[in-house]
């Protein structure tokens, strides 16, 4: 698309260009006041509470369209606010573009109000920046950023402006511009590579694919149920790659990791079974500490293929067969260079028969008695989603327990969780941007009273816009893993616990619904009224503060039983 070749300030310029790149909301604090003063109709300012919100919501957007996400700030504290949205969206390679007001050239190193090095404060959780001091460039400036963001390993990119660059023009004009999509550019493996693999493949009794976060980047959904199907091969999948299969397909073997490794959790079929495997195909994972639970699953004794984007990912931790390419293109050439089978053989029937048994006892379990158990949050949530809808959650618990017991019917990334960084306060501010990226999907936040302390203001934020989602509070009045944490690890705790509060009435000081809940059959209710919603609903579900998801934490000697 070609744009108007005219006089024009940098402010217009880099609205022009965003228009063009497809961005269609910026979440931020009206700064760069130039940007938004000269905002384009077509792009909808979403004023926060807090920049880092800004920044989670951008991320939440970016992965839930495929689009890049775009956040801004003040500079100084504003920029500084940003930085553990940026940080999660950086671990989990989410393209994002933050857009920093910046200090005037002639006050650089005269200690000017909020002056600091934003590219260098930022550049540990960017994947790349700028400061740009002339109006001739920023459009160009922007093209770049977004370029650079969806571009082999996709990931957040800084522009900081100071306003003389944005006030002042002329602003040279950007020739053409290409929609700011991931995957832009996709690259296929080596031949011989593929060849050697599929040897591997067909030589191996129970291989098992793990597919990480790179799945959801590549959207190589129909890619990898064709190969997986073809060669009859269980997925596992990392938390950050939930969802690459369809988790009723009969090949799905669970989620994987740290928080899934418990003897009780249904992630713990999936550690088995990639315990068990004789060739382990990763896919698209950066193979971190909690998808592979400190590194032993798999173990590092194990065959392993590894294919990622990032050539730097492979072998940081596994030697294997290294293959750098797009995972789409990747699995495509795979499925033509193996074999195919036409049953699975009788370790993957094994498997299938072992987690049908562990669904129909957990659809069995009699949740109702009792304090509310969180179980039954997320029971209750498959029991009333559509296949398109979405869920966000915290860090933590939170996360732990939607990895393992969400089952989502048809491949896509709709389960939206911080494990990247694993921060709290990320559920709500991500609830709003995939709201924002798929309107018409019903999405909802599970989170704790500890991360729901950290943004409940941006409920306030999501009314004023007539964002409607429910979120649910998990109400333990705790600090739930570092209470179970500290106790199990030291035999005592300090300082874990909070004053009760009522979050469904805080939820109505902000212009929202709320209902408080403490039984089964009361959650359940205000679940199922949660659906088509006019507004935001919170439901603040009272849980029991003894529960806890099967983290691998909690499956070694407590305290007392090592001394």
């Amino acid at each position: 698309m070609k744009l108007e070749n005219e006089v024009k300030t940098g402010a217009r310029a880099v609205n022009d260009a965003l228009r063009d790149l497809g961005v269609t909301h910026i979440f931020g604090m009206d700064t760069p006041e130039p940007i938004y003063m000269d905002l384009d109709p077509g792009i909808k300012a979403i004023t926060v509470h807090d920049e880092r919100a800004g920044a989670v919501m951008a991320d939440a957007y970016a992965r839930a369209s495929g689009k890049v996400g775009v956040c801004s700030a003040i500079r100084g504290p504003g920029a500084t606010n940003l930085v553990s949205g940026l940080a999660e969206a950086y671990n989990t390679s989410t393209p994002v573009l933050a857009l920093v007001n910046d200090v005037a050239v002639q006050n650089l190193d005269r200690n000017p109000i909020q002056g600091i090095d934003h590219v260098r404060l930022l550049e540990q959780v960017t994947k790349w920046g700028r400061r740009v001091d002339t109006p001739e460039r920023t459009g160009e400036y922007v093209v770049h950023a977004m370029r650079v963001a969806t571009t082999g390993r996709p990931g957040p990119v800084l522009l900081a402006f100071p306003d003389a660059a944005l006030s002042n023009g002329p602003a040279n004009p950007v020739s053409s511009v290409e929609p700011a999509v991931y995957p832009r550019v996709r690259s296929g493996a080596d031949p011989a590579l593929i060849a050697q693999a599929a040897r591997e493949i067909e030589q191996a009794s129970r291989p098992i694919i793990v597919a990480g976060g790179g799945l959801h980047l590549s959207q190589a959904y129909a890619e990898l149920r064709k190969f997986a199907e073809h060669a009859q091969i269980p997925v596992a999948t990392t938390p950050l790659g939930k969802g690459a299969i369809a988790e009723t397909h009969p090949l799905s073997a669970g989620v994987t990791g740290a928080y899934t490794i418990g003897k009780s959790a249904r992630g713990w079929l999936a550690n088995q079974a990639v315990k068990e495997a004789d060739l382990v195909i990763l896919i698209g994972s950066k193979t971190d500490s909690i998808a592979t639970d400190g590194w032993t699953v798999p173990a590092r004794s194990q065959r392993i293929i590894h294919i990622d984007i990032d050539p730097i990912e492979l072998g940081r931790t596994y030697r294997s067969l290294e293959i750098s390419a797009d995972a789409a293109l990747a699995l495509t050439q795979l499925t033509g260079a193996v074999r195919p089978l036409a049953q699975p053989p009788a370790w993957v029937q094994t498997l299938q028969a072992r987690i049908e048994d562990w669904y129909a006892g957990f659809d069995a379990l009699d949740l109702s008695q009792g304090p509310l158990d969180p179980r039954l949050v997320f029971r209750s949530l498959n029991r009333v989603m559509n296949e398109n809808d979405i869920v966000t959650t915290d860090a933590s618990y939170c996360s732990a327990w939607g990895m393992d017991l969400l089952r989502y019917r048809t491949a896509g990334r709709k389960f939206l969780v911080p494990r990247g960084f694993a921060g709290l306060g990320w559920g709500v501010p991500a609830a709003i941007g995939a709201k924002l990226a798929k309107p018409d999907a019903d999405v909802y936040c599970v989170t704790g009273d500890g991360g729901f302390g950290y943004v409940g203001m941006e409920l306030e934020t999501a009314a004023r816009y007539e964002i409607p989602f429910c979120v649910v509070v998990l109400n333990n009045g705790i600090l739930g893993f570092q209470k179970h944490y500290e106790e199990h690890a030291f035999g005592k705790t300090v300082q874990t616990s909070f004053t009760p509060v009522n979050y469904a009435d805080f939820a109505k000081t902000l212009n929202c619904d709320g209902v408080r809940v403490s039984t089964a059959k009361a959650f359940e209710e205000a679940l199922a009224s949660a659906r088509n919603l006019r507004r935001p609903l919170l439901i603040d579900a009272v849980v029991d503060p003894d529960a806890k998801p099967p983290i691998g934490t909690f499956e070694t000697a407590p305290a007392k039983a090592q001394h």
